[in-house]
């Protein structure tokens, strides 16, 4: 029953969603906070990793969801995408990079903060979005969604206000590394969501191309494989996978870490652990397309913000973490403004 099976699909990805988003912080936090600064884990070649998964996964769906039946007419159509339609699949490099840099960040930031306030203060992510859905996308919001960003704001600075204050000097840099890291990742999580978002819907239909009068007959694609919007969804987060895996591979790998990866190898100081975090991390992002497909924005504030509850119990039950009354009060804040702007 396609209706059972379409509800089963919703609820699944919602309660997936809810795991993934209270595990990834804390799992993060736990395999950067229990070695020393010697037996880190390079977060560089773990996000490079991540995009590789990912990209793994998007082939397999793809595959399987196209009627080509045979590895000849699949590669076939990823010759026509990847190759013919290069000037449209390279626009992808773009969202791609800034998706590498914001994955960085969470290292950074999982590092410096404790996973409550990591967590919650991550949701400024939501007021990124909404700014560049206006100035991109030309987007109108409604009062009440004004009104839940503005709670927002205010929720994030109740949280991060115990941080900040005190006087340990060398506690408030850490503190301040941990909160620029983070407030770079939502802004850069925003833009690069909306561009994205912009590419797929603004995505031109295809023309013919005069340059594949002059491809051999047996390289040529034809007859085209036709996609459905979500196979072709799936296409674009293929190609996003492809650009991120290789320009991580340059930018982060190479010239980031490169004398370091030399030395002591691509895995150096993985664990299991290492590699659980490398595996949420890549659900997270393909969990966003099911979301999206199969829910609804009042369900999803729901799962987002019951992730900020259970992330804040775990955190300070295995943690030690004091939860202080403004803590309390900006995780209140931020779960009812992320309740409000998804509230039809």
């Amino acid at each position: 029953m396609p209706w059972l099976d379409a509800r089963l699909t919703k609820w699944l990805s919602l309660g997936v969603l809810v795991v993934q988003n209270s595990a990834l912080i804390l799992i993060m936090r736990y395999t950067r906070s229990s070695v020393d600064q010697d037996h880190l884990y390079l977060a560089s070649t773990a996000v490079v990793m991540s995009e590789l998964v990912k990209c793994s996964v998007s082939l397999a769906v793809l595959f399987h969801s196209l009627d080509v039946h045979t590895l000849s007419r699949f590669a076939r159509l990823l010759y026509q995408e990847m190759i013919l339609q290069w000037h449209q699949a390279s626009r992808l490099a773009v969202p791609a990079i800034m998706y590498l840099i914001q994955n960085q960040l969470q290292y950074v930031a999982a590092t410096h903060l404790d996973a409550a306030t990591f967590q919650v203060t991550y949701q400024l992510k939501i007021l990124t979005t909404a700014l560049f859905s206006v100035l991109l996308l030309g987007r109108s919001l409604a009062l009440k969604q004004w009104l839940a960003l503005t709670l927002l704001t205010i929720g994030i600075g109740l949280v991060v206000l115990p941080s900040t204050s005190g006087n340990d000097n060398s506690a408030m840099v850490i503190d301040h590394q941990g909160l620029m890291a983070v407030l770079l990742a939502c802004l850069l999580s925003g833009m690069a969501g909306v561009y994205f978002e912009k590419l797929v819907k603004a995505s031109p239909k295809q023309s013919p191309d005069p340059k594949r009068a002059l491809i051999p007959m047996h390289h040529r694609s034809d007859p085209t494989i036709s996609v459905s919007p979500h196979q072709q969804f799936w296409l674009r987060n293929l190609q996003l996978s492809f650009f991120s895996v290789w320009l991580g591979l340059v930018v982060l790998v190479y010239f980031q870490d490169g004398p370091q990866i030399r030395a002591l190898g691509f895995f150096v100081h993985y664990t299991h652990w290492t590699w659980l975090v490398i595996l949420i991390q890549a659900l997270g992002g393909i969990l966003v397309a099911m979301v999206v497909k199969f829910a609804d924005n009042i369900l999803k504030g729901f799962a987002t913000s019951l992730s900020i509850i259970i992330s804040t119990i775990v955190t300070a039950t295995l943690f030690h973490v004091p939860l202080s009354t403004t803590f309390l009060l900006g995780t209140s804040l931020v779960i009812y403004a992320t309740y409000l702007y998804g509230r039809k």
